[in-house]
């Protein structure tokens, strides 16, 4: 058996801790620098504890496809969209001055942010599917926020979205849509506007959820 299935500590040593930690203390002091502050309260947890961004809107899940919206359209690139999974929003409450440390809080992971033309129809089964646990307290990391677009669930409706026996989504909903509602922002006409199930648009994302 190894070391390490026998439970013994490794050595260490001296000089390459002194590395490691000179390089932590690099991040650290660069990865701390103040980027922006705020007096709202960004969270995503209830007072039991439960993860409300997977089942529902959050300020912080919003505030996340607000800057992917924003990334794109500040570089002059055309964005219509952007959608942001709740499973990929993982801070607790934050607040008062944020530091790319702070950021990381709020995105774990090393996604990287993407464009992706798609239709109005994938639009609307992509909201499907992240809502089909809404009103049953199933936590679904694939439950999305957006930017650019508005919609609601009506949670009456069951959930008929098709899925495979290892829970993957194969096919739209075989009844009615729970997803009602949904409008997308036009900037030529600064208003929202019905989504058209056959025009093309270009949705902001991370490479994980796209």
């Amino acid at each position: 058996a190894s070391d390490f299935d026998l439970g013994c500590e490794w050595a260490s040593d001296a000089e390459v801790a002194a590395i490691k930690d000179a390089w932590i203390a690099e991040i650290d002091t660069q990865l701390g620098q103040v980027i922006g502050s705020t007096s709202v309260t960004f969270d995503n947890y209830d007072a039991e504890g439960k993860r409300l961004v997977r089942s529902q809107e959050t300020n912080t899940g919003d505030f996340a496809a607000d800057a992917l919206y924003y990334l794109f359209d500040n570089m002059g690139l055309e964005v219509d969209i952007a959608i942001m999974n709740g499973g990929g929003v993982r801070n607790k409450a934050l607040t008062g001055d944020f530091s790319y440390k702070t950021a990381k809080e709020i995105h774990t992971f090393g996604n990287v942010a993407c464009l992706q033309t798609i239709t109005g129809q994938q639009l609307l089964d992509a909201l499907e599917w992240g809502a089909r646990g809404v009103g049953t307290g199933e936590e679904i990391g694939g439950f999305l926020h957006v930017a650019g677009v508005t919609y609601t669930v009506d949670s009456s409706i069951p959930s008929t979205v098709q899925k495979d026996d290892k829970g993957v989504w194969i096919g739209g909903p075989t009844g009615e849509y729970r997803v009602k509602d949904v409008k997308v922002y036009n900037k030529d006409t600064n208003a929202y506007e019905d989504l058209d199930l056959a025009a093309e648009y270009s949705m902001a994302g991370s490479n994980y959820t796209l």
